[in-house]
């Protein structure tokens, strides 16, 4: 059997979870899924269609920001009975992806980990993995974070899951062959879905399209309205939907879960002498007696497999560590659950495990890492072990989308101010060496990956080298034969004095200071985020006031951190002067156009900057949010697992601002009108935007 441990993507100052994949012939496991995971898996061709469950070390947007798109890809490639396991608040965290995940085919199973629950182990044919809580100094567990929760508060929770997601339900046996058939089948059948529809048939250009929707519009209101004229009295009393019923409240925790996992036993050595000794030539019968079958021999006697098949082991071990911050590692260190692994019990099960142990991923946030506490534990696993040490001093800040990086260094070399190279770091701030002394000590890079099983090593042939913006940009400008000095067309209309040049590329200084608003698209894709575009987002700066962010798709926040500059201002952006920090801060508005997950899905992490960024300044700034009603339904439930800084935050839904507008135009009044409230916020975004007026439509 081969199995093995892969890095998808390491923890550095844009990321702040490590993720792991982990490959059996017959799953995979995925141990935390941040924002970006999916893009970065098409990126790399990195199979994630065969993953059986999970694991998050913390409940929080850092480690499963890119879980709600990822289920939503899956479940519409047939994916069935994942199981999400993850510590207190995971269950509410998946309840309130109602408001805009609906895939009850899929079927999932949420395990909660919860502290002191035996039962919530994860075991299956190939993995057993247990769990390890750690809290930071000074936190007081709650009763309602321990042991299994049986509350009806859980069950209204996992009823909205069941609703949403659906429950897993047991797959027919079916051989390789009839697996084959059956997604051939369903294939099949999607596509006649889709020429029903029209997909195939009818023209592709713009007009088309636009004319195909707006008549599958009207057809979908007219179908609304006859069956709202014939609503029986059964169907008005029909139960709410999941997206309609209320979630219990819960409090933040700060829980983070380290996992412990454990490889399947691993079949004996078959013996080819001893079988031929017994008389048996070399076929089937050898395929029976490696699975533990009996067989006949040639001269009628019994041959038994413990005759010619060596004795079973237990397979190797690996451990997840998440530190996100000092505070953490005394309850790290003084953990029982390592103790094992430390040589501190010294009799024969511990040694049993202590040789088993493998591979220790360190998941770190800063300090963590250069911490002589924390040296010391790492330094007291067994000489053999590996580490794969995923910190922020060590782990360089590479820009992993080369192929998006790849286009984006070709327009620059035509436009440098329209098309910004994003910034990036090729060299780490230590040396691994600081950490432990040891060769056993390694940096991840993506597609790493530790071979656990049948022979543990270090396999790094599918790591890609990764090109620095100055790299990429020189390729640009030898495919496209460009003399190093020659300056740009778009930039010769320019003054001199203007003009500086960065890497080779000619850019106008002072364009941030003449330009009092700037829009500048940060993802263009749809849908999912591909291999060359994010799904959608666009900022504008407008000078003197504020920032504005237009939709907000996942991975929003990275993509700004590379545009504009984290920690520092970004060199090749001569438009906006402002760093990421500086932008967060003094962000003034963020609208969302509709509850499509790609125009949303980065807005948990960026309202969650906003408010670390801004929650101590004297001034307590605020934010307005303009989104459709069930979107601000979705931050305040899921503000109870993760503070968002809801207590400055003013909203106004697109509806209301519609109405407004329609009431200012002298349109004839509807049935609803704008209130009080809804002006006055609508006011104090003008106010702080200095803009004249504000508008929607649907």
């Amino acid at each position: 059997m081969k199995w093995s441990v892969q890095i998808v993507r390491p923890s550095t100052h844009n990321v702040g979870s490590t993720s792991v994949l982990v490959h059996f012939p017959t799953g995979r496991y995925l141990f935390n899924c941040a924002e970006g995971t999916q893009r970065l898996s098409f990126e790399n061709k990195v199979r994630v269609s065969k993953l059986s469950a999970i694991f998050l070390t913390r409940v929080d947007w850092d480690s499963m920001g890119g879980l709600p798109g990822m289920l939503l890809t899956l479940a519409d490639t047939g994916s069935r009975n994942l199981t999400i396991s993850g510590g207190h608040n995971l269950t509410h965290a998946l309840a309130a992806t109602r408001h805009f995940i609906l895939r009850s085919e899929m079927g999932i199973r949420v395990n909660e980990m919860r502290d002191g629950d035996a039962a919530a182990a994860y075991k299956d044919e190939n993995l057993k993995v247990t769990p390890v809580h750690i809290y930071p100094d000074n936190y007081k567990v709650t009763n309602c974070e321990l042991g299994p929760d049986e509350s009806e508060e859980a069950k209204t929770r996992k009823m909205l899951v069941a609703r949403s997601l659906g429950t897993q339900q047991p797959l027919p046996q079916q051989t390789a062959a009839e697996k084959r058939k059956s997604k051939k089948e369903a294939s099949r059948q999607q596509q006649q879905q889709q020429r029903k529809k029209g997909y195939y048939d009818e023209p592709c250009d713009g007009a088309s399209i636009e004319k195909k929707l707006q008549m599958l519009e009207r057809q979908q209101l007219e179908t609304a309205r006859m069956k709202k004229r014939a609503r029986s009295p059964e169907q008005s009393s029909r139960p709410a939907q999941a997206f309609d019923m209320l979630l219990p409240k819960t409090e933040p925790t700060p829980a983070s879960i380290c996992y412990i996992a454990e490889g399947p036993e691993v079949p004996g050595k078959f013996d080819v002498q001893a079988a031929k000794a017994l008389g048996l030539k070399q076929g089937p019968l050898y395929g029976k007696l490696t699975r533990g079958e009996s067989v006949t021999a040639p001269d009628g006697s019994i041959i038994h497999p413990w005759q010619c098949v060596g004795p079973a082991r237990l397979s190797g071990i690996f451990i997840i560590v998440d530190c996100p911050t000092p505070a953490y590692i005394d309850s790290l260190v003084n953990n029982p659950r390592f103790a094992p692994f430390l040589g501190a019990r010294g009799d024969e099960e511990s040694a049993d495990m202590q040789k088993r142990l493998l591979l220790i991923v360190h998941s770190l946030g800063p300090g963590v890492a250069q911490d002589k506490r924390y040296k010391d534990w790492a330094a007291r696993f067994p000489s053999h072990v590996r580490h794969m040490v995923s910190a922020p001093e060590y782990v360089p800040d590479e820009n992993p989308f080369q192929r998006h990086l790849r286009v984006q260094a070709a327009m620059a070399v035509i436009d440098p101010q329209a098309y910004v190279l994003p910034q990036s770091a090729d060299k780490p701030e230590l040396s691994i060496r600081s950490f432990i002394d040891s060769e056993k000590a390694i940096v991840p890079k993506s597609l790493m990956t530790f071979d656990v099983e049948p022979k543990p090593q270090f396999d790094c042939s599918k790591v890609q080298k990764m090109q620095s913006p100055e790299e990429m940009l020189k390729w640009a400008r030898d495919r496209a034969g460009l003399d190093r000095d020659l300056q740009q067309p778009a930039l010769r209309m320019t003054r001199a004095e203007d003009q500086k040049e960065v890497a080779g590329v000619k850019v106008t200084n002072g364009g941030a200071s003449k330009d009092q608003l700037i829009v500048c698209p940060i993802g263009t894709g749809s849908s999912v985020p591909s291999i060359y575009r994010n799904v959608s987002a666009n900022i504008i700066s407008v000078k003197g006031y504020g920032g504005i962010v237009l939709d907000c798709g996942e991975s929003t926040v990275s993509l700004l951190k590379r545009f504009l500059g984290y920690p520092e201002h970004n060199k090749y952006n001569v438009r906006i002067d402002l760093c990421y920090t500086e932008f967060v801060s003094s962000l003034k508005l963020l609208y969302i156009s509709h509850m499509h997950a790609d125009h949303h899905l980065g807005a948990i992490l960026l309202l969650h900057e906003w408010n670390q960024l801004t929650k101590d300044m004297d001034a307590k700034p605020r934010l307005s949010i303009v989104a459709p009603a069930r979107f601000m339904a979705w931050i305040e439930d899921y503000s109870g697992v993760q503070d968002l800084g809801l207590d400055r935050i003013d909203f106004v839904s697109c509806h209301d601002i519609r109405l407004l507008h329609e009431q200012h135009q002298g349109v004839p009044s509807r049935k609803a009108i704008a209130s009080a409230s809804v002006e006055t916020n609508v006011s104090k975004i003008k106010r702080d935007l200095g803009i004249a007026d504000l508008a929607t439509c649907s």
